[in-house]
């Protein structure tokens, strides 16, 4: 009997396969090697990827968006984006500030959002991106119609009281800030609106019509993570305890000099808080008021005192106000957070449950590889609100290196989350600018003791360039060592690198170095022969340039 084909080929198949595995292991194998990748090779290709996928959501973004030129100059757009939906379908109908119902418990306790402000472009981004987590922690909150986040009103000092473009997005009311020589006597401190505003108000219609016993006073770059717990109590607010204030005998005698009834020690009666975050009784609030302003601005019109306390002169104003009408505060040590780059892995724990206010006063600053900065350095990754004193932030805004801390994540994301849902905001720019990458040009921050030092330390392109000369058209350029560029007999300018993803070729990461003459700003990408740099192109203005031509004036090294 024949057997079929295919029954033959099932017989052969075991001696084929035999026969085939002998041969294989017979061949020589070539010795293995262990494959080495840079770990700043890893880091560029993640910041690739991320920077990838931005590209494809803005491009999703322009097909989904119409551009209109407002009147006002400021180009809007309308976005269909799916708002977090309420836990509890009564959670925007809020029950009555005195609810009468018996549908809440009787620990309730409504508080009114009182959020200080300036009309600066700088503080109206922070106030939108604050009311809108104000909102959605408002209508997720658990609680339902009986929450206790129930009015909100963003009090702006500005120009004589003038309006400044945003109050039908945000509630608001307008009381006049210092300006000039009034100003002037304070340094320029424009933190000491803040006492000045709260106590206009107090006399306005607007404060006289809030139905809520109890104020909270918060500030621009706070963003409540959970629906915030009302605990204070009339004559017990809560408070914030900042640690780095410390009452102690070093300052006796500056405390003594603006409450003298506290004597020698009264020192030992000054609480570490300021005035925001703060829960407080309205009838406190009106008592505190006065006195705060009063002490503040004698603090900051005394030298001794000026210098002793710094930036947070106002807030000690508070703190000793409160000693004076003994006024004490429960403090909470979680009440906010205040995270950067350099946060411990005990701020951290538990970080997204732990807290109710995100209070972003920090920078997040960190290198490709995702290593954190030393302070008082900017980042190749840099997520500061101080790069937007001027502008707006144009979302949707790259993530951070993927080692960087979950606050770092929580912050970009809560940013993002609020532009894009916000329909007025500014979606593009023009002309392009910087986002968060390629920020390291900034002056002053370079010239920080941990700044180019740290950069001729560890970035080996800046140790190869310190100290060469180019030839150029326009002249000579040396990059010196100690970060300052010479060109020709003019004035020095600065040097450093320029490691942005976003700019591609014309400005490679690891090959690229930003030249900084004031006006006139360049990148410089490396030309290489032989291991040696040869050439530098630079690339006028090149973060103001949408495309079109940007040819590189060649430098030749001498």
């Amino acid at each position: 009997m024949r057997a079929s084909p295919a029954r033959t080929v099932l017989l052969l198949a075991p001696f084929v396969f035999i026969a085939w595995f002998q041969w294989l292991r017979s061949v020589p194998q070539l010795p293995m090697r262990p494959v080495h990748i840079d770990p700043r090779d890893l880091a560029l290709m993640q910041i690739r990827k991320q920077h990838a996928a931005r590209r494809a959501a803005e491009e999703r973004w322009s097909q989904q968006v119409p551009q209109q030129n407002s009147t006002d100059g400021v180009r809007r757009a309308t976005l269909s984006v799916s708002k977090p939906k309420p836990r509890h379908p009564e959670a925007r109908a809020i029950a009555p500030i005195a609810d009468t119902s018996r549908r809440c418990p009787p620990s309730r306790k409504p508080f009114h959002v009182v959020l200080t402000a300036t009309g600066q472009v700088y503080q109206q981004w922070q106030c939108r991106i604050m009311y809108f987590h104000w909102k959605k922690q408002r209508d997720n909150d658990p609680a339902g119609a009986c929450t206790e986040l129930t009015g909100f009103t963003r009090l702006v000092a500005s120009m004589n009281g003038n309006p400044d473009g945003i109050q039908d997005e945000v509630p608001s009311v307008f009381v006049k800030e210092y300006g000039g020589r009034e100003l002037s006597q304070f340094r320029g401190y424009r933190v000491i609106n803040r006492p000045h505003s709260i106590l206009q108000f107090l006399e306005t219609a607007a404060y006289k019509a809030i139905q809520e016993d109890f104020i909270y006073i918060a500030e621009t770059d706070h963003i409540m993570m959970h629906p915030l717990p009302n605990k204070a109590e009339l004559g017990s607010p809560m408070a914030y305890i900042f640690n780095y204030m410390g009452p102690n005998p070093a300052h006796r005698n500056i405390i003594n000099r603006v409450w003298p009834e506290g004597g020698s020690n009264g020192y030992q009666h000054v609480q570490s808080i300021g005035p925001s975050p703060v829960v407080i009784h309205k009838r406190d609030l009106e008592q505190i008021a006065k006195p705060w302003n009063q002490i503040a601005i004698s603090l900051k019109t005394n030298q001794e005192a000026d210098n002793a306390l710094g930036w947070v002169i106002e807030m000690w104003g508070y703190a000793i106000a409160a000693a004076k009408i003994g006024l004490k505060h429960q403090v909470f040590a979680d009440f906010q957070v205040e995270p950067g780059a350099l946060s411990s892995p005990s701020q951290m724990n538990s970080f997204s449950s732990r807290y109710w206010v995100f209070h972003y006063t920090y920078q997040f600053e960190y290198m490709l590889d995702g290593t954190p900065c030393k302070p008082w350095t900017i980042g190749e990754f840099s997520l500061d609100k101080r790069h937007f004193s001027e502008e707006y932030p144009i979302p949707p805004l790259p993530q951070p290196p993927k080692e960087a801390n979950e606050a770092a994540f929580y912050l970009l994301n809560a940013w993002n989350e609020a532009m894009l849902a916000i329909p007025a905001w500014p979606k593009q720019s023009a002309p392009r600018r910087r986002l968060l990458y390629g920020r390291r040009r900034l002056d002053w921050f370079s010239r920080h003791e941990n700044g180019f030092a740290t950069e001729m330390r560890t970035m080996p392109l800046v140790s190869r360039l310190g100290d060469m000369k180019f030839q150029c058209l326009a002249g000579s350029l040396t990059l010196a060592k100690n970060g300052d560029a010479q060109r020709g007999g003019g004035r020095p300018g600065r040097w450093g690198t320029m490691n942005d993803p976003d700019l591609g070729d014309t400005c490679p990461v690891y090959k690229c170095v930003f030249v900084d003459f004031g006006g006139d700003q360049r990148n410089g990408a490396i030309v290489e022969e032989g291991g040696k740099v040869k050439q530098l192109h630079l690339r006028t203005n090149i973060y103001g340039r949408q495309g079109g031509d940007n040819k590189p004036e060649v430098c030749v090294s001498l």
